[in-house]
């Protein structure tokens, strides 16, 4: 019986013309943008995104001792946060921009590999946390990565994934579009000086509103076995999955 298939969300014309061109376009994005994406993320979010990080990392249960993978690194915020509890010798990161990890690789010293998450060079059972942060929006296919989270993970592990939903009220909705898709890409085009800059945040944007629905993400993580599936949601838009593979 072939895999199901679950797109994070459909083909966005306005910036690449189908799905076989969807990885190259964000790679070669993320890459352009990866000198400045901290300064963006530090201004337009006023310094609050780290403690939210710490927040979410403290209510999972990381602790030291534990080996922790985290996918979709990006420049390492979230890493960092990581290393802090686990240190460098225990992490492992996974992205599959270079640009993006060259930046990270100078903040610490954890294991970094060039990889998209849904086919990790990576031994099965290893891993006690997977955590990613705001990388759901931009894989190729739910099924496959959550399939590829549920192998790496040992036995009683969990997985955290931060992720921007859209939020469900008219007056949320007003609020998060004009935040992401106005205020930030300014941030972002006035910070840089660079067309690139307003064009990575107007595309998470666009992500984040064509997104599929969180109860599709939590029933994904279900179908590959996942139990104890949870969601928790701040301000409306931010929202932290969890899920756990089951204990033998």
């Amino acid at each position: 019986m072939p895999q199901s298939t679950k797109k994070p969300h459909p083909v966005l014309k306005d910036y690449y013309g189908d799905e076989e061109s969807r990885r190259a376009y964000v790679d070669d994005l993320f890459d352009r943008t990866a000198p400045y994406y901290d300064r963006i993320l530090r201004v337009g979010f006023f310094g609050t995104g780290q403690a939210y990080r710490r927040f979410v990392l403290k209510k999972s249960g990381l602790k030291a001792g534990m080996k922790v993978l985290d996918v979709a690194t990006g420049t390492g915020p979230v890493a960092q946060e990581i290393r802090k509890v686990v240190g460098d010798d225990h992490l492992t990161c996974v992205d599959p921009s270079r640009g993006m990890m060259d930046i990270a690789r100078t903040k610490m010293d954890a294991t970094f590999i060039q990889s998209l998450g849904e086919q990790m060079p990576l031994p099965e059972r290893e891993f006690d946390r997977l955590y990613m942060g705001y990388g759901l929006r931009h894989v190729r296919d739910l099924h496959e990565l959550f399939s590829e989270y549920f192998r790496v993970l040992k036995p009683g592990g969990r997985c955290t994934i931060l992720e921007v939903s859209r939020p469900r009220t008219k007056r949320q909705f007003a609020l998060a579009r004009f935040y992401f898709r106005d205020f930030v890409p300014f941030v972002g085009k006035v910070l840089t000086r660079d067309p690139d800059g307003h064009l990575l945040m107007r595309y998470f944007w666009d992500t984040i509103d064509q997104c599929v629905p969180p109860e599709e993400i939590q029933d994904t993580l279900r179908a590959v076995g996942f139990e104890d599936v949870q969601r928790d949601v701040q301000l409306g838009v931010f929202s932290a999955y969890t899920a756990t593979r089951p204990a033998e």
